[in-house]
């Protein structure tokens, strides 16, 4: 029988594989609960202080996603209403808005847990807490918004975020999470200046590289003379382009990752493009595309060649070796499964098949997700979290799940 045309249609979740989704995220939830200290802080204790406002905003919010509420009389109502009360404590934010100083998790953790307070308001909350949360939650909002007109040495920076408030450079991961905050917000009834999304966007695209289809963790790829490189076997390039100086060039790269994407070099061209400095193209592409998104681009080039590229990179990859190779696992499959969440079939379907088979099997006895990295180096807390996240999304119960 000949082989049809066309791609190969995904095979539809069966209730069995279902089941274990929902087994999966209910194991992870227990996990987070014993992992809740007397203050109400969910952390892992090795940590001490450090990430406790940002980790136990993120588990809060994977309570939230499963369909909790600090009103709720269950126990998972009851360990998210003491997170919450954690987070509301005064001295997790300064007296100009941020939270990512007390426990040392600078504008990542800001951004979470900004977004937790401005997840809280869509829904009901104690009356007598809710002005408090109104009140940090738009101090936080503008804290962002001001971070943002941070002086940059380089002008390709400008519209973005770092690590610290006042940075002088910025990176696609710490932009997304800023990004991702600011859209919850306004779901929460505050705004956010057109200009700050138009600038956002065009950082973005400032390191997009070109010709690869891929976002980079920051600077943008940067032309070298024939000389400087040696062709080797690991060195590869794909099809001439012309650049934005008008000058034909070669993609080279010499991540053994990404092999399969390319076609070997039969000779030294002319010209050549440094390769991205990110290793795991997977991981800040996936941010790249969810944060043109939120910025009002979803059909923008560097958008759809984005996209183009996760799809293939799950098609080939079913089994995320790619993920095992890079740095970032969870943070990447949670980008990820937002990035296209929204988007046209098959992206949206296989994203999120994608989590739920790698994260079903790769659950511990415990409920709880980790690794060699993330999980060394953030915690059990973090790792389980960002899983329950991305597991949760079929259930669209988070404003992160709602269209842009």
């Amino acid at each position: 029988m000949p082989r049809p045309k066309g791609p190969v249609p995904e095979p539809p979740a069966t209730a069995a594989a279902v089941d274990r989704v929902e087994a999966a995220v209910q194991a992870g939830m227990a996990f987070l609960l014993t992992q809740q200290q007397p203050s109400g802080a969910i952390a892992d204790a090795g940590l001490g202080n450090k990430y406790q406002t940002a980790l136990t905003s993120l588990a809060a919010l994977a309570l939230a996603g499963a369909g909790h509420s600090p009103q709720d009389k269950t126990p998972e109502g009851v360990a998210l209403r003491r997170a919450v009360n954690f987070v509301l404590r005064a001295d997790r934010q300064t007296a100009d808005g941020y939270f990512g100083s007390a426990d040392s998790s600078v504008m990542h953790g800001h951004a979470v847990t900004t977004l937790l307070l401005c997840e809280l308001l869509r829904r009901s909350t104690d009356p007598e807490q809710e002005e408090l949360i109104r009140r940090k939650a738009a101090a936080a909002h503008q804290f962002i918004l001001r971070a943002q007109g941070a002086a940059k040495t380089a002008r390709g920076d400008i519209g973005g975020w770092r690590y610290l408030p006042n940075a002088r450079d910025s990176d696609v991961p710490v932009t997304s999470w800023q990004l991702l905050s600011l859209h919850v917000g306004t779901k929460a009834g505050f705004t956010v200046p057109p200009q700050a999304g138009q600038a956002a966007a065009q950082y973005l695209k400032n390191v997009y590289a070109s010709g690869y289809g891929v976002f980079d963790y920051g600077p943008k790829p940067k032309l070298m003379r024939e000389g400087s490189v040696k062709v080797g076997k690991q060195l590869i390039s794909r099809t001439p382009y012309v650049n934005p100086q008008g000058r034909v060039c070669y993609q080279c790269h010499y991540s053994p990752v990404v092999t399969n994407y390319f076609p070997p070099l039969v000779r030294a061209p002319d010209s050549m493009v440094q390769p991205p400095v990110e290793r795991n193209h997977f991981s800040t592409s996936a941010m790249g595309l969810l944060g043109l998104r939120l910025c009002g681009q979803p059909n923008a080039p560097e958008a759809t060649a984005a996209a183009a590229f996760l799809l293939e990179t799950m098609r080939a990859d079913p089994t995320a070796r790619i993920l095992a190779s890079g740095a970032w696992p969870f943070h990447a499959t949670f980008f990820n499964t937002l990035a296209l969440q929204r988007h046209t079939e098959p992206h949206a379907s296989i994203a999120r098949q994608f989590a739920e088979r790698n994260f079903v099997i790769g659950q511990s006895p415990d409920g709880s997700w980790t690794d060699n990295f993330e999980g060394r180096h953030i915690g059990r807390v973090y790792c389980t979290s960002l899983a329950l996240l991305s597991l949760e999304a079929k259930y669209r119960r988070l404003a992160i799940y709602e269209p842009q």
